[in-house]
């Protein structure tokens, strides 16, 4: 398979993405720096023999737009001040010009998908996939900010969650691979779910970042915010202790057992991605294994002698990859 021509993708990306009105400073300035285009580059690959170059590029770039809106959104919502090495949109231009530039991204996102010239078939179906990406996404990042460690049934909360604000723009590339290959929507939903698995492991490996300098971890944002993370449900169900977060900066047995636990989790849901991937055409179940390979091995903490390839990076969820 031939690579994704970054340098035509990022040309596609700024035609949609660029505004000729008020938001063009907005977008131009958090456009000129461009992210690693995992997106874009997952997409290429698993639907590279199902669609001719151009309009794939097309459809990779609208991933990759839905992505920046959703970078613009998050940086609002964290307080983000710089990304990628510059001033994020809402430090730079103002909060409300943030959310309305990452409104604009999303509706570019739709607009470069219906000019992709994909098969005319199948297009009613990519946009239907984008548009059901975008609201798991969403409803994911709310479930987030509105969740708390004392309320019932948190694990299964925490792994929806998961699943929608961060396996589903992941599976999104994968989905519309399976809908390019022949429009089957039942391989398509099979693809859905790997995807959704990919991206659950992904978070909870993340969440596990902080962890790796236990000294630090009091002090981290998320403690400080007593954000639900993976190691936090983990405690949950570990302990009767009210105060988890304290359980997990402070107690290092009970640390190294919700590390565990999630690590236990990681396994399951590649399994899960695994299973589904088989469902689905063989381009779009290796692309799965590439994944897995990249993103999923295990992280080493300071207080484990498991070693680790690769992880994501720190501070960073499948958005900002």
């Amino acid at each position: 398979m031939s690579p994704l021509p970054t340098d035509r993708l990022d040309a596609v990306i700024r035609t949609f993405g660029c505004h000729k009105g008020a938001l063009s400073k907005s977008a131009a300035h958090h456009l000129r720096k461009s992210g690693k285009r995992s997106r874009a580059k997952l997409t290429f690959a698993a639907a590279q023999p199902f669609e001719a170059p151009t309009p794939l590029l097309h459809v990779s770039a609208a991933v990759e737009l839905l992505h920046e809106a959703s970078v613009v959104h998050d940086d609002i919502q964290d307080r983000t001040d710089y990304r990628r090495g510059q001033l994020t949109v809402w430090r730079k231009f103002g909060s409300n010009t943030a959310l309305l530039l990452g409104d604009h991204f999303i509706a570019s996102a739709f607009r470069c998908l219906a000019a992709s010239e994909c098969r005319a078939e199948v297009l009613p179906a990519l946009i239907q996939a984008m548009a059901d990406a975008t609201s798991r996404a969403t409803s994911g990042q709310l479930q987030q900010l509105s969740l708390t460690a004392d309320e019932r049934q948190l694990c299964d909360k925490y792994m929806t969650l998961a699943r929608n604000k961060t396996g589903a723009l992941v599976a999104l590339p994968l989905q519309f691979a399976a809908l390019l290959a022949d429009g089957d929507d039942q391989r398509a939903e099979y693809a859905r779910r790997s995807g959704e698995q990919l991206g659950l492991a992904y978070q909870i490996l993340n969440d596990l970042q902080p962890l790796r300098t236990p000294a630090t971890l009091a002090s981290h944002e998320d403690m400080v915010d007593r954000v639900v993370t993976a190691p936090v449900v983990a405690v949950a169900q570990i302990t009767a202790d009210k105060d988890v977060f304290a359980q997990l900066t402070h107690c290092k047995a009970t640390r190294q057992q919700a590390i565990q636990r999630c690590r236990g989790w990681v396994r399951q849901a590649v399994a899960l991605a695994r299973t589904n991937a088989g469902y689905t055409p063989q381009a779009i179940a290796q692309v799965v294994e590439h994944f897995i390979a990249q993103y999923l091995s295990e992280p080493k903490t300071a207080e484990s002698s498991t070693a680790s390839v690769e992880r994501p990076p720190a501070n960073a969820t499948w958005a900002e990859a």
